[in-house]
């Protein structure tokens, strides 16, 4: 997430995508759905019509090519061994330092419209952060702040790219990235590399002219803690290995790209190179009839500011998916330690920065599991025997990498009708040099003001971590309602009690930001609904929001970082239904002083109830670092679920009016 060692990735990123699977001698792959992501042909077709229009060559970058969704009611609509709708491509550009978007009639074979987006920068693409890394480490400012520190250039050392942000002293108008630099102590293990403080250059990533150089504040980098030394210290394995198996994947049924058939649910999954997965057409079966749940399910942003003022830290806010795209950074899933051996492992075709693709290998896996709970049981004592049924879940998975950070996303569905959305951080701890061995050191209370020491010499700074997802639901069709369930407590004079509580219902009229009523002390749930459809007890449907312990941003509203990351400050918003409102910090991030996202999607104020809706939900908690980060992250898993609440007549894991199923003794 901090980017660290973006360097050793990108480098080992742009060797690997050599050498991938090629696609050259594979048979066409067809398409299957119109949620299909871009094939290879298609965005080999996609890239032709550019060329041929005068829209695409050597000097202009691809900053994404994607599929351009066909209208919502007609994919709706349609059902497999019906006609394919008209498939459709958007292309973002950058070329002369101006950004284009771009869409095209794949069917048709022409462009529809060219759109300049003026003063908008895209996401740091490679070209770009290999010039600006090659010319600051070219720079005579920065051989002279090495040699002030006593380094030598060599291989050893590493200039790794960020995204710069947006500051009111940046150049403004110039594509610019921010450059740390790093020492490898550990060549084996390359991203626990030693950073250089006080050190950083401001790079026009197009040009290539140094703009700054920040030569501050220097910190001895030569005493290392532990962990730096030949190799990694080694885990102690358990005393046994604790096995995870699961003969075959008997309930789970794949099939074109990529249709997913488990139980009673079905969903549709697709590669994309901003969001990384996007799940579409979520629709469970009660036995009767296929019924919507969520039109769409997606990583929208992240955002993951650092609490450390000093200038080469303080503009550490990136929001990945917008600046570089989780999908562009997906990494290969290993058998037996991201996913269990027997999941499906999926490889997924993503386009390059060029107007071509690459296969990232493994890139998705979907799997079920046994939990290891019951599902529901309960004791007789009169038969001393437990009636019951083991809990089993499908997993769609993928992990972006992004710098120092690994990120597992998964997709959760229980046959009970629930969806949990769950994000485990993992990877690495970005850290800074420090002067401080330990606690009892003179420097100690200062080198600690902005994180917390995790191991001699090193200080990992406190951040806050962001996810918002884009949640199209659809509760039994489209035309939904947002409400709020408060939780009332209530005086009687009746028998012997005194008090009880009670629940009561607020809807939520109009787009805005579903603003947390902290009057409200005994709680609150957030629930979207269909009031025009009913259960068989005559109750109305609905998708239970169960959101718990989420951070909300609390950084200044006015702070550079908060205004373009409106987002983060509220857990839930709900907006109406627009084809273009895809992302939650705006279509350009990158460099942008305000969010083009959210903010603006809910000031025309539209009515939101019994519409089409959007709920935008933010998964967040902040970082506060600890010893036991060090050296590897241990995953910190968070999640939410959408739990149905009144949509069925009865628990949807259990067979239809057959009751409790036989006792498993």
């Amino acid at each position: 997430m901090t980017h660290v060692l973006r360097f050793i990735f990108l480098v080992a990123f742009v060797a690997c995508c050599s050498a991938l699977k090629a696609q050259d001698a594979a048979e066409p792959i067809p398409v299957f759905h119109p949620m299909d992501a871009l094939t290879k042909e298609e965005v080999e077709t996609a890239s032709k019509i550019l060329r041929d229009a005068g829209h695409l060559d050597d000097k202009t970058l691809v900053s994404n090519m994607s599929l351009l969704e066909p209208a919502k009611d007609a994919v709706r609509a349609w059902a497999e061994g019906k006609p394919l709708l008209p498939r459709h491509a958007f292309v973002g550009l950058r070329r002369n330092g101006k950004t284009y978007d771009v869409r095209i009639d794949l069917s048709e074979g022409k462009v529809i419209d060219v759109i300049d987006r003026p003063g908008l920068h895209p996401i740091v693409l490679d070209d770009n952060w290999a010039r600006a890394r090659d010319a600051f480490m070219k720079d005579d400012r920065f051989k002279a702040a090495m040699a002030k520190r006593g380094l030598a250039i060599n291989k050893d050392i590493l200039c790794t790219p960020n995204s710069a942000g947006w500051f009111p002293d940046d150049d403004a108008g110039r594509h610019i990235v921010k450059v740390p630099c790093y020492t490898l102590a550990n060549r084996l293990h390359p991203t626990l590399a030693r950073p250089i403080e006080g050190l950083m250059g401001v790079v026009d990533a197009e040009t290539g002219e140094v703009l700054k150089v920040f030569d501050g504040k220097t910190v001895d980098i030569s005493p290392v803690p532990p962990g730096y030394g030949d190799q990694l210290p080694k885990v102690k394995p358990p005393a046994k290995r604790v096995g995870f198996f699961v003969e075959q994947q008997g309930n789970l049924k794949l099939s074109g790209n990529v249709n997913v058939e488990w139980f009673d649910w079905r969903f549709h999954v697709r590669s994309d190179k901003r969001a990384g997965m996007i799940l579409s057409l979520v629709r469970f079966n009660d036995g009767k009839s296929w019924r919507d749940m969520a039109y769409q399910m997606n990583v929208s942003e992240m955002f993951v500011p650092y609490m450390d003022p000093d200038p080469t830290w303080g503009y550490r806010a990136f929001m990945d998916a917008g600046e570089f795209g989780l999908g562009y950074l997906l990494s290969s899933l290993r058998p037996g330690v991201d996913c269990p051996e027997t999941a499906a492992f999926i490889d997924v075709t993503l386009p390059n920065d060029t107007g071509g693709t690459y296969v990232r290998e493994s890139g998705l896996c979907i799997f079920e599991r046994p939990t290891g709970d019951p599902a529901w049981r309960h004791y007789s004592a009169g038969k001393r025997s437990v009636s019951g049924e083991p809990q089993i879940e499908l997993v769609v998975r993928h992990a972006p990498t992004l710098g120092n950070y690994d990120y597992v996303v998964d997709y959760v569905f229980s046959p009970q009708g629930n969806i949990k959305l769950r994000v485990g951080a993992t990877g690495f701890d970005a850290i800074k040099t420090v002067a401080a061995k330990d606690m009892d050191a003179p420097t100690a209370k200062e080198d600690t003001a902005h994180g917390n020491l995790i191991a001699p010499y090193t200080v990992a700074p406190f951040h806050d971590h962001y996810f918002n997802f884009r949640l199209d639901l659809d509760v039994d069709g489209i035309e939904n309602t947002m409400v709020r369930d408060v939780f009332e407590l209530q005086s009687t004079s009746e028998g012997t009690r005194k008090s009880f509580w009670t629940t009561k219902t607020q809807r939520f009229v109009k787009e805005g930001p579903v603003v947390s009523d902290h009057m409200v002390a005994s709680g609150q749930s957030i629930r979207v609904l269909n009031s025009k459809t009913k259960n068989g007890l005559k109750q109305t449907p609905s998708l239970w929001l169960n959101a718990h312990h989420d951070a909300q941003s609390i950084l200044d509203p006015t702070d550079p970082p908060q205004a373009r990351a409106q987002f983060s400050a509220n857990q839930f918003w709900l907006t109406r239904h627009k084809a273009d409102e895809l992302w939650a910090g705006g279509l350009y991030p990158n460099l942008n002083p305000k969010d083009e996202g959210l903010p603006q999607f809910v000031s025309d104020n539209e009515d939101a109830a019994a519409q089409d809706l959007v709920v935008w939900y933010t998964m967040g908690f902040r970082h506060v670092t600890r010893p036991e980060d060090f050296p590897i992250l241990p995953t910190f898993w968070h999640e939410m679920t959408i739990r149905p609440a009144f949509f069925f007549d009865m628990d949807p894991a259990m067979t239809f009016n057959s009751g409790f199923r036989e006792d498993r003794k």
